[in-house]
């Protein structure tokens, strides 16, 4: 793995870990669709179902901010592929919201803070 790799996975399990220690139930990491598009974690959480892209970005800003990273294409793509996850999973679209899970990392590569921003 690459060291992004590293630090997206690292992120990905502290969001998913940061929602199950708040009471959130995991249903999905990494749920793909063929030529459709990638969901970093599918949870449940209340009356809700949670469909959260988890963004990296270290404490400086030369590339933006992690929310700017999800363009209108990505968040299509990411409504097509939950389109097809509530189709195979029998939930009705009102259940899902959708978020940006913004995590920042420090210099040493240590999680900072992580920011959740909804989209659609």
């Amino acid at each position: 793995m690459t060291r992004n790799q590293d630090v997206g996975r690292m992120s990905e399990d502290f969001v998913a870990g940061f929602l199950e220690r708040r009471g959130a139930k995991i249903l999905a990491r990494n749920y793909s669709v063929h030529n459709v598009g990638e969901i970093d974690i599918i949870c449940a959480y209340k009356e809700k179902i949670l469909v959260i892209e988890v963004k990296s970005r270290d404490y400086r800003t030369r590339y933006g901010t992690p929310e700017e990273a999800v363009t209108k294409s990505k968040q299509q793509k990411i409504m097509r592929t939950t389109l097809e996850y509530c189709k195979q999973n029998h939930v009705a679209l009102e259940r899902v919201s959708y978020f940006v899970a913004g995590v920042i990392h420090d210099v040493s590569g240590n999680i900072e803070d992580v920011k959740f921003t909804p989209f659609f």
